[in-house]
């Protein structure tokens, strides 16, 4: 029982600084300790550790002694799902003509922390054959898309997946010393190329979308049954899908350099 209770109250006091959080973002002035307690019925000095806790990492700020609002911490974490969702309704265009040109599944992924998640998919043909749903997640060694967004990444956070997330994963037929010739053949080429990673028989290319920076903040791809993205086809496919990329990209803002 002892445990039980132990266990549930981090989830109890998270639960009231989301809650400590949601207030600050509906307010569009400062608070007080006491307004803030009265409104949550919270007891005071439990609400101010929960506000000393999330000022303490920048998620709530102190403009004047006993007043608080909302920090750069939370607009960090609103800014990064604005940009999620921007990438996705920005890219939807090319994705459809993308799907037109090709009949197969297009697919768009964004990377999250050591994963890769699906924020659209236009089912083509065969559709049932692939697993991965809007909001699902793959681990960024396992896939077309998923392997693009690590090739993207700085060294410094490629070699930390690749010593810690990979390294933790039993993956069969795919050793560290191959993953690593295919991010090199990504880096080299521009694009990624899967077969038989995440459904038997199915294949898959993946094209990097980029923002007004340059920098890669999804993965646009094309995947089928291999037996319709055949190698004497690649050609066309790769033109179709740098085609799409590129207009997702521009409509980002990126402007590629001669």
């Amino acid at each position: 029982m002892t445990d039980r209770t132990a266990g549930a109250e981090p989830v109890r006091v998270l639960v009231k600084a989301m809650a400590v959080l949601d207030l600050l973002a509906e307010s569009t002035e400062q608070m007080t300790l006491g307004d803030i307690a009265a409104r949550l019925d919270l007891n005071k000095s439990t609400c101010y550790r929960i506000l000393s806790t999330l000022a303490s990492e920048d998620f709530v700020e102190r403009p004047s002694p006993g007043s608080y609002r909302l920090g750069v911490g939370a607009f960090r974490i609103g800014s990064a799902m604005a940009r999620r969702m921007g990438v996705r309704e920005r890219a939807l265009p090319a994705m459809q003509d993308l799907y037109r040109a090709t009949g197969e599944t297009v697919f768009l992924l964004v990377p999250h922390g050591d994963e890769a998640v699906c924020v659209e998919r236009l089912d083509g043909r065969y559709a049932a054959t692939h697993t991965l749903r809007v909001g699902g997640v793959l681990p960024l060694h396992l896939g077309a898309g998923p392997r693009l967004l690590l090739a993207a990444l700085p060294p410094d956070q490629r070699e930390s997946y690749l010593a810690g997330p990979f390294a933790r994963r039993v993956v069969p037929g795919l050793r560290e010393e191959a993953l690593r010739a295919q991010l090199q053949r990504i880096d080299e080429d521009g694009y990624a190329f899967s077969e038989d990673d995440v459904e038997t028989g199915v294949s898959a290319l993946s094209a990097p979308v980029r923002d007004h920076t340059g920098s890669v903040v999804a993965a646009l791809s094309l995947s089928g049954l291999s037996a319709h993205l055949p190698v004497s086809e690649r050609d066309q496919q790769l033109a179709a899908l740098f085609e799409a990329a590129g207009r997702a990209s521009r409509a980002l803002g990126h402007r590629a350099t001669a």
